[in-house]
């Protein structure tokens, strides 16, 4: 890929997690809190089905950025911030908007959005291109 220009957006890319995501999410990141997997006690919480996980938002910010900076693409840097809660099956939209280029270097100011819009997770995402 050739390193774009800032300002460059970069294709959205939709998606939702499913229960099954949330729980096998939970085991590997030894996650335990029941709000995650178990859709019952979730309800009980106060939430419409089992919540994504914070660190989930963070793997899925990375991991379309590297998708979009394509093969051998290395990750340099991920920050977030949940700003809303969802759930599984909620239709979700990771969007990016190049914000700086040093050489090969990306900073990405991605997002998480909701179907209305709303933000979900703001953030930044560094890569670095492949040569």
């Amino acid at each position: 890929m050739t390193a774009p220009a800032a300002g460059t957006e970069c294709p959205p890319r939709r998606y939702a997690h499913t229960s099954v995501q949330l729980f096998r999410f939970s085991a590997v990141s030894w996650n335990a809190h029941r709000i995650h997997y178990d859709a019952a006690f979730a309800a009980s919480e106060g939430f419409p089905d089992t919540v994504v996980q914070s660190t989930l938002h963070g793997e899925t910010l990375s991991r379309n950025a590297l998708e979009w900076a394509g093969p051998g693409a290395r990750l340099e840097s991920v920050a977030w911030r949940n700003v809303a809660t969802a759930v599984a099956g909620e239709q979700l939209t990771w969007a990016a908007t190049v914000s700086s280029v040093e050489g090969a270097r990306v900073r990405l100011d991605a997002r998480i959005l909701k179907a209305d819009g709303s933000e979900c997770v703001t953030g930044t995402v560094e890569v670095t291109l492949a040569g």
